[in-house]
């Protein structure tokens, strides 16, 4: 039997409530609305040791694989205001009881786990760790593509009389979507990220095959000019206003916790929201609600499912190797974990834009 486990955190303590909804069996919904929330924060993020993490769910995805959920319990907010030698601490104590209690074979780490560990380098380079670790972002960069496309479809334009942007450019993902984009040949790119010189470093690269314009600017705002936005940062909340966003633009958001607010986009109908990196998981039931469509999963979960199903011996840590994220979007086309249908906010997206 193959073993994967995804390490997950509570994005907002909502979703801890959540799991208290469900530990008590009294639903998630219900959890939510009874659990504190201010006491609820300041409680978990003093847990230490084996109380810093819990087996979420056991889950089957073939005869021959089967997943595990294991939440850290930290929120977004935790992550980013915690000392960072402790944060990694508790996501390492994570992987290590899913590699020698869980008996797993490959780890995968989603949201706030992988940035907080370098992308998993921290994680491989421990002597304790032998299981095979993914940050998952090669297919969360890779699922870009299929989304632009029906995005595209459905306003009735096309990649190459479009201006691309990439917020949070030179990040994991961003890095990836933005040299993946650049080969469906747009009008001009636009990237953006806090950093002039990491930016150069990426519009280097892309320029070694893209003929079009590439600008880099620090300057979120610089979006306006845009066709298709693309968010991409590790932000713990929105960086959009509606005056950022060009008209009928498409904006796909990458980003967890969301790099758009549902009140921007309340303000813009015109502009077609996506929410970025989701795809559909057949007949996979993980037994949790992660607040997506039921067989619908983050992207960087199917990468984990995918490196056991596939029986991948490698990690797949640092920068996007785009090549092989080509590779694992067609792998997962073939075994039917599609591009989801498109959502804004979970919600589905009309047809008839």
């Amino acid at each position: 039997m193959k073993k994967f486990a995804f390490i997950v955190h509570p994005r907002t303590i909502d979703d801890f409530g959540r799991r208290v909804g469900k530990a008590l069996r009294i639903g998630e919904s219900l959890g939510i609305k009874i659990t504190p929330k201010r006491l609820s924060e300041w409680f978990i993020g003093k847990l230490r040791g084996r109380l810093s993490f819990t087996v979420i769910s056991h889950f089957q995805v073939s005869p021959k694989v089967e997943g595990y959920l294991v939440g850290v319990m930290l929120t977004s907010h935790h992550m980013l205001t915690l000392p960072r030698r402790l944060v990694q601490t508790k996501i390492i104590n994570a992987c290590l009881y899913a590699q020698n209690k869980l008996h797993v074979k490959y780890i995968g780490l989603g949201a706030y786990t992988a940035p907080m560990t370098l992308n998993g380098r921290l994680i491989a380079k421990d002597k304790r760790i032998h299981s095979y670790i993914t940050h998952g972002d090669a297919l969360s960069a890779a699922s870009v593509i299929p989304a632009v496309k029906e995005a595209l479809l459905l306003k009735k334009s096309n990649i190459e009389s479009s201006i691309v942007a990439v917020v949070g450019a030179y990040g994991v993902v961003g890095r990836g979507v933005a040299i993946l984009l650049s080969e469906l040949g747009p009008k001009s790119m636009i990237l953006i990220g806090p950093n002039i010189n990491k930016l150069k470093a990426v519009k280097e690269t892309i320029s070694k095959n893209y003929l079009g314009n590439i600008y880099i600017s620090n300057i979120n705002s610089d979006i306006r000019a845009a066709d298709i936005v693309i968010l991409c940062t590790t932000a713990n909340g929105s960086i959009v206003t509606s005056r950022m966003l060009k008209e009928n633009c498409i904006v796909i958001d990458m980003a967890q916790p969301h790099n758009m607010s549902r009140e921007v986009s309340m303000e813009r109908p015109d502009v077609l929201r996506i929410d970025g990196g989701y795809m559909s998981t057949p007949g996979v039931d993980i037994k949790f609600d992660m607040g997506l469509p039921k067989y619908v999963s983050f992207a960087c979960f199917v990468e984990t499912m995918l490196s056991a199903i596939l029986d991948v011996n490698r990690h797949d840590i640092g920068a996007v190797d785009t090549e092989y994220a080509k590779y694992l979007l067609a792998e997962s086309y073939k075994y039917g974990y599609t591009l989801a249908p498109l959502t804004n906010f979970s919600e589905p997206i009309k047809q008839d834009i």
